[in-house]
């Protein structure tokens, strides 16, 4: 069996909504951007990665000479689907898997993910956290804490997002941050604690801003089981988390303006029970 501490991300079509599909294509350019931030040359895999997701996303349709042209036009393809058949109606229901806009999402996922691990094992470096506190909401912020929650595929089990153009694709499946940085924005007078800008796991004693996309983080004190996840991006705050800032001003942890401060998505690789208190492995 394949272990998913080391084993690469697979891209299962069935997990993928065609709202969570068009999402997907719609963010490559941004997730690209955050996995090659700050790195000055980039690895040789990297750049064939790069070679290989322009040619699918040009097999679906699309034209231009960089990802943001390339994902227009078979975004706006799982867009009409959208709007044809439903936000939650299921990718494959609508779409062969040999379609090329569907395997361009495969490629897309897959590839990103070994992009950004590349880059991570030559920038980041093993450490070892805690996981401080789980949160979780039916949807909106802000999160509540828990005892304890099961981690699946989609996430955390009974947490929901409100709104799920958004939200909630395999490659968000969990968002994480730090409580190391939540305790520099509360004395700088923000009004924020776990939970209340909609993360779901809140760690501590990792530097947050060491790291990147392609980490796999581990949760549970035996690697051979607990929880896998991989970050994947960085979230975008928006206006819903604002009541978490002394100003309203939810920029103070955009990554694009301030690195180091925002919350991350991750991907699931293996799901399993999480409680406050289990170690958290940083695997790059």
């Amino acid at each position: 069996m394949a272990d998913p501490v080391t084993s690469p991300l697979r891209c299962d079509l069935s997990q993928y909504s065609l709202l969570d599909a068009a999402g997907t294509l719609r963010s490559v350019p941004a997730r690209w951007g955050d996995l090659t931030d700050g790195v000055d040359e980039l690895h040789g895999g990297v750049v064939v990665a790069l070679g290989e997701i322009g040619e699918a996303l040009a097999r679906a349709g699309g034209t231009g000479g960089d990802l943001r042209s390339l994902v227009d036009v078979p975004h706006r393809r799982l867009a009409d689907l959208v709007r044809e058949h439903g936000e939650q109606v299921p990718l494959l229901d609508a779409v062969d898997p040999a379609e090329p806009v569907a395997d361009a999402l495969v490629v897309c996922e897959e590839l990103l993910s070994a992009a950004a691990r590349l880059v991570a094992a030559d920038h980041v470096a093993p450490a070892t956290g805690t996981l401080v506190a789980v949160n979780a909401s039916g949807g909106g912020v802000p999160k509540t804490a828990l005892d304890r929650a099961q981690v699946g595929p989609g996430g955390l089990e009974g947490d929901r997002q409100r709104a799920r153009q958004h939200h909630g694709r395999p490659s968000q499946a969990l968002s994480f941050w730090s409580a190391d940085v939540i305790d520099v924005l509360e004395a700088e007078g923000h009004p924020v604690a776990p939970g209340a800008a909609g993360e779901n796991l809140t760690l501590s004693g990792v530097e947050w801003s060491s790291l990147r996309p392609g980490v796999r983080l581990v949760v549970g004190d035996d690697v051979s089981v607990g929880v896998v996840a991989e970050l994947t991006w960085w979230a975008e705050p928006c206006r819903t988390i604002a009541r978490c800032f002394a100003d309203q001003k939810y920029s103070r942890i955009d990554h694009g303006h301030h690195p180091g401060w925002s919350r991350a998505y991750a991907a699931v690789l293996r799901g399993g029970e999480v409680r406050p208190g289990d170690p958290v492995r940083v695997l790059p």
